[in-house]
């Protein structure tokens, strides 16, 4: 969970306007950017394209309630 937490921290630093995002809509970016993460990493020289097709064959490995959970930690942080 602690790493969910830090996610959105990076994110919401990076991209301020999606800390209004739902937690389904964070849950969505999260997971694009973890299986793209994911697909790189396997293949770090393949065209963006590859990259692209390997990610979508990826299972999400971040959830809708590990969003919200993590967004209510972050909130009740102050954060």
């Amino acid at each position: 969970m602690s790493r969910v937490v830090g996610q959105l921290r990076y994110l919401f630093e990076e991209r301020p306007e999606l800390s209004s995002a739902s937690a389904a809509e964070l849950a969505r970016w999260l997971s694009r950017e973890d299986r793209m993460a994911r697909a790189r990493a396997q293949d770090p020289l393949g065209t963006r394209e590859a990259v692209e097709a390997a990610a979508n064959r990826l299972d999400d490995r971040i959830s809708e309630a590990m969003v919200a959970d993590a967004l209510a930690q972050l909130r009740g942080a102050g954060g």
